[in-house]
């Protein structure tokens, strides 16, 4: 009997996930678009630790893909119990993923990239400036689908 290596087996696990998971989608009767499918490949072919990791990442291969068609998607594998629950975000948790909600620029324009923003701090300091929240307060930053919830902390 011949031996894998680790990575092959690996490899063959990944795979026959991926059929089970098509197979329970076919049994759901699921409708499987193009989007759907490019989601599944993902899914199975790396790590992600947030929705906005997965959806920017189905971005750069489809850019007609949206942020709702990923949460809806996750919410069908969800529901026919093919993944766990609780993949919301929460902007303050997840760094790893480059959350962007639009970008930086500078006076001419250009948008700033080799800079470390803490987004939340930035968005929270806009609200002092603006005279919204006091300078002391602090402010939680999360996100549903394509809106942006802030809400200051007593």
């Amino acid at each position: 009997m011949a031996e894998f290596s680790e990575s092959e087996n690996a490899e063959f696990q990944i795979k026959e996930a991926r059929s089970r998971c098509l197979e329970k989608l076919k049994e759901a009767r699921v409708r499987m678009s193009r989007q759907r499918m490019e989601l599944i490949d993902l899914l199975f072919s790396g790590s992600y630790s947030c929705v906005k990791e997965l959806y920017y990442e189905a971005r750069e291969k489809n850019p007609d893909m949206g942020i709702s068609t990923v949460y809806r998607f996750l919410n069908v594998l969800e529901n026919l119990g093919i993944i766990s629950g609780g993949h919301g975000f929460d902007v303050s948790a997840c760094r790893k993923c480059q959350f962007r909600l639009g970008s930086v620029r500078d006076s001419s324009g250009a948008e700033v990239t080799d800079c470390d923003i803490d987004l939340p701090e930035l968005l929270r300091l806009g609200l002092v400036v603006k005279g919204l929240i006091k300078s002391d307060e602090k402010i939680d930053v999360t996100t549903i689908d394509d809106s942006v919830h802030i809400s200051v902390k007593k």
